[in-house]
């Protein structure tokens, strides 16, 4: 009952901030998805100079060395044993994207919803499909699974192959814990994922990675809609344009078991 209470206040409070005007968010993003998967994995922004624009987002770092989950202003790095650790603001990263997070509204999110039933019950939310849409789910989850990579070392392979042959898949069961979520509109593809990417912070902030798969339990999803985008391109990086099936091999691909 308290728990319920708690949300329900929590919604009421975001739901009457929404209702006071406010500047149209600006998400920053650093480089592109179309250099990542062609292996440009070196990065000249720190992560430090990326918080100054966004206290909430994801990417990766320097080598794609882990997954970045950026919750409250706090970088995380959620490495191949399925923990995440603080990170220093002196790292480096080759691709990131924080927005300074500002809800406009709540959803409750409903139990048993897989990933998929969950993007549908948020693309079914009063938001334009041609903005930059981020979204928050602080939920307890009934199944998770997340996935990390190792450090890469040049000469670098493309991501697709790095992900076949290298991701590590950890399925946590019972957790409570936060989604990160971002979907950007289908005409940005060569410049972030098109459709949804989320990452995952547990409660207790020790366990992490990418999101290939879970079912909800009871929670609470906060989401914005972004109309601007400020990108910072790196001085030197592969030129390629990201094809639906390599992003699709990179963010949602095969898994045959979880540790």
């Amino acid at each position: 009952m308290l728990r319920r209470m708690l949300w329900r206040m929590l919604a009421l409070a975001v739901l009457a901030a929404g209702a006071v005007p406010a500047r149209a968010a600006e998400a920053y993003q650093v480089s592109t998805i179309s250099s990542l998967l062609a292996g440009g994995y070196d990065g000249d922004t720190t992560v430090g100079e990326m918080l100054r624009h966004g206290d909430f987002g994801l990417g990766t770092f320097n080598g794609v060395d882990g997954e970045m989950i950026v919750l409250d202003g706090q970088t995380y790095r959620a490495t191949t044993d399925g923990l995440a650790h603080p990170v220093a603001p002196t790292e480096l990263t080759p691709f990131a994207v924080v927005v300074p997070f500002h809800p406009q509204s709540s959803t409750a999110v409903a139990p048993g919803q897989s990933l998929d039933q969950l993007e549908v019950a948020l693309d079914a939310l009063p938001y334009s499909a041609s903005r930059i849409f981020a979204a928050r789910v602080d939920a307890r989850f009934q199944t998770i699974q997340i996935r990390s990579e190792p450090k890469q070392n040049p000469p670098y392979r493309n991501l697709v192959e790095v992900i076949k042959t290298q991701q590590v898949v950890h399925t946590l069961n019972d957790v409570r814990g936060t989604l990160i979520g971002f979907r950007f509109p289908a005409a940005a593809s060569s410049v972030n994922v098109a459709g949804w990417h989320f990452h995952f912070l547990s409660a207790d902030k020790t366990r992490g990675g990418h999101v290939l798969a879970l079912t909800t339990g009871e929670g609470l999803a906060l989401v914005e809609e972004i109309s601007d985008l400020r990108i910072r391109f790196p001085a030197s990086a592969p030129a390629s344009a990201a094809s639906a099936e390599s992003v699709k091999a990179v963010e949602r691909p095969a898994v045959t078991g979880g540790q």
